[in-house]
């Protein structure tokens, strides 16, 4: 498999034997110019054969090569990438749909939580952002009951996140505006819907409970039970 350690990515293997080379970006240039779209890809084993076999033979021998060894192995393996990936049909589909798609997953998610304060964030920016298409995106996000309502619980969370510091003194109109939503008041209905509280009763308690704890008192509300342990 090729992996582009600049860009976000997971394996998930079970008995396997793995050996990893990290080629220099340039070198693998010199040989494929366009190497872009090879992130993820899994060669077959009829062209990654002679490179498999090759990196499994230096991995034995690596002890006994001398200094300047490693790097004429790693021009010998940039060279065989080249053999392997020449001829071969290499695209963004090479990567299976199903393999695919918890990489393009990872990559979507960590884009919106990179512009999550973004008020243009929405699917067509994270379409674009990562290189997929928009239906594409939808169906990586259909489970969450799509890619808006998962933009919009990940910056509710993140505002919640906020006001559990004790140093936050911004107004909650302030934050809503911060975090992309269009109102106060709608921000508010939508904070109330996801944690049974509005946020300015959120923020009172978690400030009252922050300088009284829970006492010897039982809470009243059962929403509160489950803030203490994240104040401190």
């Amino acid at each position: 498999m090729i992996v582009d350690t600049s860009r976000p990515h997971r394996s998930r293997m079970k008995n396997a034997h793995v050996i990893s080379v990290q080629l220099a970006r340039e070198h693998v240039r010199s040989v494929l110019r366009d190497v872009d779209h090879l992130h993820g890809t899994v060669l077959p084993a009829r062209a990654a054969g002679l490179l498999s076999d090759f990196m499994s033979s230096v991995m034995r021998r690596v002890e006994t090569l001398p200094a300047p060894g490693t790097g004429h192995a790693g021009r010998a393996i940039t060279e065989l990438l080249g053999l392997a990936v020449a001829g071969l049909p290499i695209t963004s589909g090479a990567l299976s749909h199903e393999a695919g798609e918890p990489i393009r997953r990872r990559r979507a998610e960590a884009f919106i939580a990179e512009h999550l304060t973004d008020a243009r964030l929405d699917a067509r920016a994270i379409a674009i952002g990562i290189g997929v298409s928009r239906s594409t995106l939808y169906s990586l996000f259909s489970e969450d009951g799509g890619i808006a309502r998962y933009i919009q619980r990940r910056r509710l969370d993140a505002v919640r996140k906020v006001l559990l510091r004790p140093d936050e003194d911004r107004s909650l109109a302030a934050l809503a505006y911060t975090y992309g939503f269009s109102n106060e008041s709608h921000f508010s209905r939508l904070f109330a819907g996801a944690f049974g509280v509005p946020p300015g009763r959120f923020r009172a308690d978690v400030r009252r409970m922050r300088l009284t704890g829970f006492g010897s008192g039982k809470p009243s509300d059962p929403h509160v039970t489950r803030w203490p342990a994240e104040l401190y």
